[in-house]
């Protein structure tokens, strides 16, 4: 299901965001992160995207095995930004 389909959806809406890992520990930690919170079944999930195309490779990869490996929603991966937008419900 895309992304938007899923915001029409009536109730709360949350995602989760994940590094790309960099360590064979870190991907064992993924895939225990994943297993456990698709049970909650966020929205959508996003990868970090390294500035400067840092992480790509392991941005694209971590993406794949969300696909692969899960029913998670994926988003476009993200950009890190030093400036982040902070929206409170209110």
């Amino acid at each position: 299901m895309r992304i938007d389909e899923r915001l029409t959806d009536s109730g709360p809406s949350f995602s989760f965001e994940f590094f790309p890992p960099k360590t064979e520990d870190g991907a064992r930690n993924l895939a225990t992160a994943l297993d456990e919170l698709s049970g909650m079944d966020p929205t959508f999930v996003s990868v970090t995207y390294g500035a400067g195309g840092s992480t790509r490779e392991r941005t694209h990869a971590t993406v794949k095995r969300i696909l692969r490996e899960t029913t998670l929603t994926p988003a476009a991966p993200r950009r890190k930004s030093r400036c982040r937008q902070i929206v409170t419900a209110g």
